[in-house]
């Protein structure tokens, strides 16, 4: 019997919640205990139909940290420099490990770049937060296309654009839109329609 992802499932979960918690604390940011341990549950339940996982390492990660982000985001309205920067290193670090430095990097500089550009063009609604986090998830995909990067933020927009029409509280359209949880949806979305490596 493979315990492997009996562990995972039993020991990783508390680790990846204690963490998630940590973070919360850090950021003054409600952890939403009863919904984050289900989630956290939900995506260690998952690593069970995904071992050996190494080739999809960098993806893992980052949806381990995107709830986290994603609440962050949602109550102050920004994404610290602290996880991007963190994740930015460990990113970099997995590609160089696995030979893929050069198309990881790029990846990461055409998204910094493309979303950067947005950014000015917003006037503000797209931070500068937001813009680090792209360069964090190009890092994740690789070397795109110009045709896949404008897909992606297609796709990111219209999930912005249901999250901000299914709002209770509305948004002021001078207001910079928490755009994280758009952008990891919009990742998660159309991965299999980027050329992912694994």
């Amino acid at each position: 019997m493979n315990l492997l992802p009996v562990i995972t499932t039993y020991i990783f979960f508390p680790l990846i919640f204690c963490l998630h918690l940590l973070l919360c604390k850090k950021f003054t940011t409600q952890p939403k205990i009863i919904r984050s341990m289900l989630v956290y549950l939900y995506i260690a339940t998952l690593s069970l139909g995904y071992f050996p996982f190494y080739q999809n390492l960098p993806e893992y990660i980052l949806v381990v940290f995107a709830w986290t982000i994603i609440l962050i985001d949602f109550e102050h309205h920004r994404i610290p420099n602290f996880i991007t920067g963190y994740l930015s290193i460990l990113f970099t670090m997995i590609a160089f490990a696995r030979a893929n430095f050069l198309d990881s990097v790029i990846g990461g500089a055409e998204f910094l770049t493309f979303f950067g550009i947005l950014a000015l063009l917003s006037k503000g609604s797209l931070g500068l937060g937001d813009v680090k986090l792209a360069g964090v998830i190009g890092l994740v995909i690789g070397s795109v296309s110009i045709m896949e990067i404008i897909k992606f933020s297609i796709f990111a927009s219209i999930f912005g654009l249901v999250s901000i029409c299914t709002s209770s509280a509305g948004i002021s359209r001078k207001a910079r839109i928490p755009f994280a949880a758009p952008m990891i949806s919009a990742c998660l979305w159309i991965w299999p329609m980027l050329h992912m490596k694994g």
